[in-house]
């Protein structure tokens, strides 16, 4: 097999791997509406649910990230696969509501752990047009698991109940399998064919604008973590839909995001990195606000457009990190995906307390406020001096330093 094609067949494998990690992570907000109709969950204890989820990837995705910064660290790709597996199968036997949140801890954090090292294989792989052929193409992969997680959960418990959740950790088990195949293949291929070759001298980090991105990713975080969270809980409660029915909305917004993510990257390159971190988040606060006022039928095309919307700076943040840390790309990753998003649960814990006050409705009109935080940020965000010849940044091509 020729060394590109090698690159080619390693960019999906990983896309795939992110995808399955990705697919617990979702799975772990799908089965939730199934454990709050099981043990009576109140709003609180959904949003500590929620900031678990959130906050084991905080802990070990810089860690990881770090740890592979100083030598490779492949082996935990298929670990952490593993590791998520075993989380999301254990979630559904747990009866005490502690030893739940330690089984989503599990699957968050094998979860988290493949991220860092995935985007830096993803880049060694196809490090020609970053955004659209790289980090797009392996942000897809999780956006696409993230919108079959609840459609899977749907499936296996649907007939089996919580007792069905050892079914959904099959397809980690089986990208595992996939992930050591290609990576295997991928380092066995000739170096000196390899595109992703360093540059000899680096730029240094820029940490005040990396700054500015952590924050911006930290609020972006907690308003797709919220839409996870309580949109289903708003059908359950102020609706009396079913949970199945609220996994077919959570599935919209998902699906709709991995196809954002891909839009999103492709804008990038079209229209400039600045217009896609600000324009979709002003998309977001009258599509959010709308929600409460719409019968669930037209709350599906509503939810598309704010899962577009949601997902639309993904690949965008994630490789401004790595240009802003050009040195520290999985230390970038880590703290990206890992400290910010991880943060953005404690938006979701506090989302609770406001549901447990003032309604479920009361959630989704705060949730519609914080993009415009969001924007406030990415419109801060200065031109990376690491960002390779060419990008177009806010109507102007960033040229050589």
């Amino acid at each position: 097999m020729r060394s590109r094609e090698v690159s080619r067949s390693t960019l999906f494998a990983l896309s795939l791997g992110h995808g399955s990690a990705d697919l617990c992570s979702s799975a772990l907000f799908a089965v939730l509406p199934f454990l709050v109709v099981a043990h009576g969950y109140s709003y609180v204890e959904a949003g500590a649910f929620a900031l678990t989820a959130s906050l084991a990837g905080a802990v070990v995705q810089p860690l990881i990230g770090a740890h592979g910064d100083r030598g490779e660290a492949h082996r935990l790709l298929p670990a952490g696969l593993l590791l998520s597996a075993a989380g999301i199968a254990a979630v559904g036997f747990t009866t005490d509501y502690a030893l739940t949140l330690l089984a989503v801890a599990v699957c968050s954090a094998g979860s988290a752990a493949y991220h860092p090292e995935g985007a830096r294989w993803a880049r060694r792989a196809a490090a020609d047009h970053r955004v659209t052929s790289d980090m797009s193409v392996f942000s897809l992969g999780g956006g696409v698991g993230y919108g079959l997680g609840p459609l899977v959960v749907a499936a296996a418990l649907a007939p089996l109940g919580l007792r069905g959740t050892p079914l959904v950790a099959v397809v980690p088990v089986a990208a595992a399998v996939v992930v050591v195949v290609a990576l295997r293949r991928f380092r066995a291929r000739p170096a000196d064919q390899s595109s992703a070759r360093p540059a000899a001298h680096p730029p240094g980090c820029e940490w005040g604008p990396f700054a500015l991105l952590l924050g911006l990713f930290f609020v972006a975080s907690g308003v797709a973590v919220g839409l996870l969270t309580f949109v289903p809980l708003y059908l359950l409660e102020a609706r009396g839909s079913s949970p199945a029915a609220a996994n077919v909305m959570t599935s919209a917004l998902l699906v709709a995001g991995a196809a954002g993510t891909l839009l999103g990257g492709l804008a990038a390159d079209r229209l400039g990195r600045r217009f896609v971190l600000i324009a979709p988040q002003l998309v977001l606060v009258p599509a959010i606000a709308l929600l409460p006022s719409l019968s669930y039928t037209l709350m599906l095309p509503a939810m598309a457009v704010v899962g577009l919307a949601v997902n639309a700076n993904m690949s965008t943040t994630l490789v401004l990190a790595q240009e802003y840390l050009p040195t520290r790309m999985g230390l970038a990753t880590g703290l990206m995906i890992g400290f910010a998003g991880g943060a953005g649960g404690l938006i979701a814990l506090a989302l609770g307390l406001l549901g447990d006050a003032a309604g479920p409705s009361a959630v989704l009109y705060a949730l519609a406020v914080l993009p415009l935080a969001v924007a406030a940020f990415a419109f801060r965000l200065p031109r990376p001096v690491a960002a390779p010849a060419g990008t177009l940044w806010s109507r102007q091509v960033v040229t050589e330093p």
